[in-house]
């Protein structure tokens, strides 16, 4: 199966698990902006609709990326690093905007994004570039240190943030890269053991790491929290429901105002309550062929360069679709983190479709 067709099937399936989940949230979304005179009639079908907006906007963009080639975009490696580093500082500013406690979002005129999607491929197009100048001493211990430093500062402004989901992810594509130019097994151990020394470092310090770390650990003693304690609870009955074949697709109950945000960080729960084991099967396949096609691609690239730079795109898909998985079994603590190509967002689709894209143009040598 080549990438394209599965780029196609990912937002296809994305799209009818966004038009399913989402008609509560839709409808009292819209209702509220008919209260507000913003509009004439609620809808059930908002999020979906915008979704597929979305999805023919980021084709023409994908497009360029396409026809663009591929020398040209590795000329322009560190120029994207800082367009997207700039956008993420853009958070510490009046153009923030705040939701449930995280301001991950920009508010320009025009539209909202999201930098922290953004900034997850500038990071590695970031990371590939400085790995590449250091590779032939990569094993010495400075380098190390070095690698540690400039990855933990980068860490440090999504915990600041707070945006924990963007650390989750970022924190495995750089070992993997670093692994994968050549770094030691034992430099990686290491990091692993500080990683998990920082994480709860961070938690002593920033209340919101510390709460979400210490449900993680105790759910019981949240119980009251209606925000935090309701969405992993509610999340976890439609799991429990997921060993059926499931009432079948547009039916059951979690979308339905008992799952927050059941047509974005959640709908792997929403949809799975509704499908059972059978959407469990779907994802894992489409995700685990997405990795099959690339890995067995991989050493066809004659350039070692580029390879690491598609591992780093696929790991960012790879990683972020199974950590949000694993948010949703509450084997992690809770964070808004979404599922690629199938969560409603604009700003997460097109930096999907534009890994996707930038993986099939070196793939396919163009």
């Amino acid at each position: 199966m080549s990438i394209l067709v599965l780029w196609w099937i990912l937002v296809v399936v994305g799209l009818f698990a966004v038009y399913s989940v989402s008609v509560f949230e839709s409808f009292w979304l819209t209702l509220y902006w008919v209260e507000e005179w913003l509009r004439t009639d609620p809808t059930n079908y908002f999020y979906f609709f915008e979704q597929l907006i979305n999805i023919w906007v980021w084709i023409v963009v994908c497009l360029l990326i396409a026809v663009l080639p591929w020398r040209h975009i590795k000329r322009m490696k560190n120029v994207i690093f800082l367009i997207t580093l700039i956008t993420v500082l853009l958070l510490f500013t009046p153009l923030a905007e705040t939701y449930k406690g995280a301001t991950a979002w920009l508010d320009l005129w025009f539209t909202n994004i999201q930098p922290g999607e953004f900034f997850k491929l500038g990071f590695v197009f970031f990371l590939w570039s400085w790995l590449l100048r250091k590779r032939a001493v990569m094993n010495e211990l400075t380098r190390y240190i070095w690698f540690l430093i400039i990855t933990g500062v980068c860490y440090s402004i999504f915990v600041l943030i707070p945006d924990l989901g963007t650390v989750y992810v970022l924190a495995p594509v750089s070992l993997l890269m670093f692994w994968y130019a050549g770094g030691k097994k034992s430099y990686i151990a290491l990091t692993l053991v500080l990683g998990i020394g920082a994480m709860f470092l961070a938690a002593l310090q920033f209340d919101h790491i510390r709460m979400r770390v210490d449900y993680f650990l105790r759910p019981s003693k949240y119980e009251n929290n209606k925000d935090i304690w309701r969405q992993n609870k509610q999340a976890l009955l439609a799991i429990w429901w997921w060993w059926r074949v499931g009432k079948w697709y547009g039916k059951w109950l979690q979308k339905f105002g008992y799952l927050p945000e059941a047509q974005s960080d959640f709908i792997f729960a929403a949809l799975g309550e509704e499908i059972g084991v059978i959407w469990i099967g779907v994802i894992l396949a489409l995700y685990l062929s997405l990795a099959r096609v690339v890995l067995k691609k991989l050493p066809t690239i004659p350039d070692e360069e580029d390879q690491l730079f598609v591992v780093g795109l696929l790991s960012l898909i790879i990683m972020q679709a199974f950590i949000n998985m694993w948010v949703n079994m509450s084997l992690l603590p809770l964070t808004w983190l979404t599922m690629p190509f199938f969560s409603h967002g604009g700003s997460a689709l097109l930096v999907n479709m534009a890994e996707l894209t930038l993986i099939w143009k070196i793939l396919e040598k163009r």
